[in-house]
């Protein structure tokens, strides 16, 4: 029998439904039964799940790219008023038809060839995250434990530790280089949808919505797309997944989840007696997205595997497999590429063999590449006036350092990480130095910059540097690194699980964002609309972001320091002269009682309520006309 859901009426509704969705699915197939979802859209389109999204994509790098109706987030939606967008997005569920997708070319890490992504309108990426949201928690409880690209509390860094711990474990050399050729233009799209409706997304008015994003056409190329997903959308990875896990779980069937006649308690027992009395191969697969490798035995299980994998791609999902692309290699004699690291296996003594990994040179010089031409363009920031443009070198200065350490955190788990870094990191101090000389910086020892103390704090070497007032701003430097082991994944670490996401927190040292406080602040946005706030103040935005500005400030009012409830909060605007772009941003907003923010309009003297409150109602009156 199908289960359905009530649809959420506020975010904690919708976390719990989401926890369910996956319990539901997992238990599900745990039986050996098929999962079976409907009433999904009620879900997807109900308002916390349309807010959750719009939060998600206006935190995405891409959020203000616009696509092929050049309508923009900011612009578009988080300034339009609230009850409209609302509206407008649970409209388009009702009667969806997708806008034609923008292509763009990008450069592809360490390649010439460029890779098309396809950018979405701004209204189908909100709907494509509101189904995104409701549809990954089912799936999610169902994939391959060993798969780890675009799926959340993964990395490739779990992918690598998983390659490099089995090849240890199992003492098997031969690995297989997967490469499907052009994997996501080869998308069936009937054979995606029957994957889906076999998972359990059994709401057809879902599977016709996705059929449609499936289908949207490239602007000024072609009307309707008839194979194939596009890069770039926002459900695409997840749609990749659920393709592709066809592939992985008849590779698992076929060795590590192989059923014997025999029940076995300990899965080493099984796999030693299949070993020792079948002719099977072993077979153990690791997949990120469509880049995957399968260790085995010999090189003779190898090209049989390879011929087999050949085969069920072409049979069952329309797919090729590379031929001149897929290798087979011993890694004692030749390193394989994977995930954007090497990996060989090295002799350590007579019998014995140490895996080494390193990363790829032609990713690395890609992305130094990028950070070397990033360095450059600070030399480009316009000297308008002296605060707006320090502020502004600032944050360049802040987004530079963000890729810097973005390369060093991605390769920490090579071997001998600091000496590949430090070959790159003579040459881009010195462009730093030459750099931040042009607008009177120079260098200093690492410690004594404000910005990433918990790293430079540690290290005396010199780095360029800018001044802001008081403070220095440092440009990181490559040889910040040290090595750390890889991350075996937790099959319990899960974020829709309470455990799990505990887990999470525990080990990445993520405090967890949290639930916006809706439930309080709902009462009052009732009371906003039913009065008609809809002006310049009061745009989506502000309705957006005034959970995060309570959450800030912790509950409690920004005048008096008590607590706020749910029939007594406002939350004030401290400037409303900013213009529309800054007006509604999280630094404007304060939370405040709704008697506290009478006395920030009112001109009375509240001297008698304490000078503490007296104070803080003078600073925000200040700052009211700017």
């Amino acid at each position: 029998m199908a289960q359905k859901f009530d649809y959420p009426k506020s975010e904690t509704d919708l976390q719990e439904t989401i926890d369910k969705l996956y319990s539901e699915s997992r238990d599900t197939v745990s039986r050996g039964d098929l999962p079976r979802f409907k009433g999904l859209l009620e879900i997807m389109s109900a308002e916390p799940t349309i807010l959750s999204a719009i939060h998600k994509l206006k935190r995405n790098k891409g959020s203000e790219t616009p696509g092929s109706d050049s309508q923009r987030l900011r612009r578009d939606i988080l300034q339009q008023d609230y009850q409209i967008v609302i509206s407008r997005v649970q409209e388009c569920f009702k009667h969806y038809r997708p806008n034609p997708v923008r292509r763009v070319y990008i450069p592809k890490p360490g390649k010439r060839e460029k890779r098309p992504l396809g950018i979405p309108t701004i209204i189908d990426r909100i709907v494509q995250e509101c189904i995104r949201m409701v549809i990954e928690p089912i799936l999610e409880a169902q994939f391959f434990k060993h798969s780890y690209g675009f799926r959340p509390m993964r990395d490739a860094d779990m992918a690598l530790a998983r390659t490099t711990t089995q090849v240890k474990h199992t003492g098997y050399h031969w690995i297989i280089e997967g490469d499907i050729s052009k994997f996501f233009d080869n998308v069936n799209h009937s054979i995606l949808l029957r994957k889906l409706w076999h998972m359990g997304i059994r709401d057809q008015r879902v599977l016709m919505i996705i059929k449609g994003m499936l289908k949207a056409g490239i602007m000024d190329e072609m009307k309707t797309n008839q194979l194939g997903t596009p890069q770039g959308g926002i459900i695409s990875p997840l749609l990749a997944n659920a393709y592709l896990d066809t592939f992985d779980q008849w590779l698992i069937r076929e060795w590590e989840e192989k059923k014997t006649r025999h029940p076995y308690t300990m899965n080493d027992n099984r796999l030693r007696a299949l070993r020792n009395h079948s002719n099977l191969k072993p077979a153990y697969l690791v997949r990120y997205a469509d880049d995957w490798v399968l260790i085995t035995n010999t090189k003779s299980s190898a090209e049989k595997w390879k011929r087999r994998i050949s085969r069920f791609l072409d049979v069952k999902l329309k797919l090729k497999l590379s031929e001149e692309k897929t290798l087979i290699t011993d890694v004692r004699k030749r390193p394989i590429q994977f995930v954007g690291f090497n990996f060989k296996e090295r002799k350590n003594g007579p019998d014995n063999w140490v895996t080494s990994t390193r990363p790829n040179p032609e990713r690395l010089r890609s992305k130094i590449d990028e950070i070397r031409s990033a360095t450059r363009n600070l030399r480009r920031v316009r000297i308008i006036n002296n605060v707006n443009f320090k502020e502004q070198l600032v944050s360049d200065i802040h987004r530079l350092n963000s890729k810097i350490r973005g390369v060093v955190n991605y390769y920490e788990s090579s071997t001998m990480v600091n000496v590949y870094m430090a070959k790159y990191a003579n040459s881009l101090n010195f462009l730093g130095r030459k750099v931040v000389a042009k607008y009177g910086g120079g260098v200093c020892p690492a410690k004594e910059v404000y910005n990433l103390q918990s790293i430079h704090a540690s290290y005396d070497s010199k780095i360029p540097f800018i001044q802001l007032n008081d403070w220095k701003i440092g440009i990181t430097d490559f040889r910040f690194c040290k090595w750390k082991k890889g991350t075996l994944k937790n099959p319990d670490e899960s974020p829709f699980t309470k455990e799990g996401r505990l887990l999470y927190e525990h080990r990445s040292l993520k405090r967890p964002v949290s639930v916006r406080a809706d439930e309080i602040l709902s009462h009052s946005l009732i009371t906003l609309l039913a009065i008609g706030k809809t002006e310049r103040l009061y745009t989506f935005e502000y309705f957006l972001n005034r959970p995060y500005a309570f959450n800030r400030d912790k509950g409690k009012c920004r005048v008096c320091g008590n607590p706020l409830s749910a029939d007594n909060i406002h939350v004030h605007h401290i400037n409303p002269a900013l213009p529309p772009l800054l007006v509604n941003r999280i630094p404007n907003l304060a939370s405040v009682h709704i008697g506290c923010h009478r006395t920030i309009h009112s001109d009375f003297d509240f001297e008698y309520l304490g000078s503490k409150i007296w104070r803080k109602i003078l600073g925000f009156r200040e700052k009211l006309n700017g």
